[in-house]
């Protein structure tokens, strides 16, 4: 490594590790082969762990929530993990935003219906804080997510599905037929938007980790956890298990999802 540069293979290619620069930072060979493996570097892993994440794969998902080593902490502090982060932070929401409404009992997503009725809405109409009230009228479901993408709105309008569960998969830009196909393979609207942003539809995925060889049943899971499908297989392979994917998934997790 030169001039700072910092090489990463494929994690398989053990043969490209160098435990020296993470030794510099105070983390062993086995601890530091984990974080490498995640495509850390030595002085990003250093980072995370000062600030109370020790095990790479938690950074992983906070740093997919988009929060950084040094707003970690207040998240933690307000007892929001990094599942729920990305959810309140895909619909726009800062960490004290966020723990104002979790501490009335809010979800994200009724929060952000309760923050863009306006002031005009009857008081009936209101989110009671903890109880999740699927609506139906398609007024509430427009003014929600009409400046997201109003043709992505207009497929849940043809298909009459505008409650809140809609809403969550419209502000992710997933239109209703995907929606229903992705919910169908057991994908919160996060984890969708996330298979859409690489180019794939619930179609190509389900090909994609068929021919891969991982049980229908699975892939939700090792998606939630954050592996494509041949390092899926590959973890499978050495005896890693679907429940173990399933725990790595809860940290990712859209509350939205089913």
């Amino acid at each position: 490594m030169t001039g700072g540069a910092f090489h990463h293979p494929e994690p398989d290619d053990r043969s490209w590790f160098d435990a020296k620069p993470w030794e510099i930072v105070g983390i062993s060979e086995r601890e530091a082969v984990a974080w490498w493996e995640r495509r850390f570097r030595p002085a990003d892993a250093q980072r995370w762990r000062e600030a109370g994440v020790p095990e790479p794969i938690d950074a992983v998902h906070w740093r997919t929530a988009g929060v950084s080593p040094d707003k970690v902490r207040e998240w933690v502090y307000a007892k929001i993990d990094a599942r729920e982060a990305a959810a309140w932070i895909e619909l726009g929401f800062t960490v004290a935003e966020a723990r104002k409404h979790k501490r009335a009992g809010r979800t994200p997503v009724q929060a952000y219906g309760r923050q863009h009725r306006g002031k005009g809405a009857a008081g009936g109409a209101q989110l009671l804080p903890g109880a999740p009230r699927h609506r139906v009228d398609p007024r509430h479901f427009m003014e929600a997510v009409r400046r997201r993408d109003p043709r992505v709105a207009n497929t849940y309008m043809y298909r009459q599905w505008f409650d809140d569960e809609a809403i969550g998969w419209a502000l992710h830009g997933i239109e209703a037929s995907e929606a229903l196909a992705w919910k169908e393979l057991g994908l919160t609207p996060v984890e969708a938007e996330r298979q859409q942003s690489q180019g794939m539809n619930a179609m190509q995925t389900v090909k994609a980790w068929w021919q891969a060889g991982i049980p229908f049943d699975e892939v939700a899971d090792w998606i939630g956890a954050g592996l494509t499908p041949s390092e899926a297989a590959q973890q499978r392979a050495k005896g890693v298990t679907a429940e173990r994917a399933a725990v790595l998934r809860s940290l990712r997790q859209d509350q939205t999802g089913p």
